[in-house]
C-alpha cells in the first residue's frame, strides 16, 4: 500500500543469477562470479520493463523513478545512465568502486577473492563501475543513502561513490539503526523522497529493484 500510494504504480523484479532466475548453471557461478553478466542482463531487464510499461495506456511514462539497494542500487545507477526515461534515482548502499569493493567487501568469500582480484576480471567490470556513471546523471534528481552501520559496504567504497556523486547527488548518511528506523524504515518513509520528486504526475510509473 505504501509503494503504490498517492497514485503511483510500482514494478519489482529479480536480478540476473538470483532467486528463481538462478538455474541451469554450475553452483560455482553466481551473481558476483559472473558480475559483468549479472549487471548487463539486469540493466537490459530494466529497459525491457520500461518498454512494456510504455505499451500501456494507464501510466504516465514521462515520470519514472527507480529505487535500488545494494547490487540493486548499482543496477539502478547503470540503468539510469543508459536510459533517460529514468528521471529520478534513489539508491541505498550501492555496490561499486570495484577495485576497493572486490578487495574488501565481506560479500565475497575469502576463498574466492583472489579470483576476482585478477586483472582480467577487474577489466571486464570496470566499464560498469557506478563511479564512472554517477557524474553523467547531473541534471536529474539523485539521492544516495548510506547506512554507515552496514559493514557490507567498506568505507573506501562509500567514499568513492560519494565522491563520484558529489555535485550531482544528494548524499544522506544514517549513522545507526535507530536513525535509519526513524528517518527511513517506519511508516512507509522509504520512498517518500522519490515520490515527492515524481509528484509532478499523479499517475507515475516507478520501477522498484530489490537487493
Amino acid at each position: 500500500r505504501n509503494v503504490v500510494s498517492h497514485g503511483f504504480a510500482a514494478v519489482g523484479f529479480v536480478s540476473a543469477l538470483t532467486g528463481q532466475r538462478y538455474h541451469d548453471r554450475p553452483m560455482k557461478e553466481w551473481f558476483v562470479s559472473e558480475l559483468q553478466e549479472s549487471l548487463v542482463f539486469s540493466v537490459h531487464d530494466v529497459q525491457m520493463v520500461l518498454n512494456y510499461l510504455a505499451t500501456r495506456d494507464d501510466l504516465n511514462m514521462s515520470h519514472v523513478g527507480m529505487f535500488g539497494q545494494g547490487s540493486g542500487g548499482t543496477i539502478a545507477i547503470l540503468s539510469a545512465a543508459v536510459d533517460p526515461r529514468i528521471e529520478t534515482l534513489d539508491v541505498m548502499d550501492p555496490w561499486g568502486d570495484w577495485p576497493d569493493w572486490v578487495a574488501r567487501s565481506p560479500q565475497i568469500p575469502e576463498s574466492e577473492r583472489s579470483t576476482y582480484l585478477r586483472p582480467g576480471f577487474l577489466a571486464n567490470i570496470m566499464p560498469l563501475d557506478p563511479v564512472r556513471w554517477l557524474p553523467q546523471l547531473r541534471g536529474r534528481p539523485v539521492r544516495i543513502q548510506e547506512n554507515l552501520f552496514n559493514l557490507a559496504i567498506p568505507a573506501p567504497v562509500r567514499k568513492g561513490i560519494e565522491t563520484a556523486g558529489s555535485g550531482s547527488a544528494m548524499i544522506v548518511e544514517y549513522h545507526d539503526t535507530r536513525e535509519y528506523n526513524e528517518k527511513v524504515s517506519t511508516n512507509g518513509k522509504m520512498l517518500e523522497w522519490l515520490q515527492a520528486e515524481l509528484s509532478g504526475s499523479s499517475n507515475s510509473a516507478m520501477a522498484s529493484k530489490p537487493q
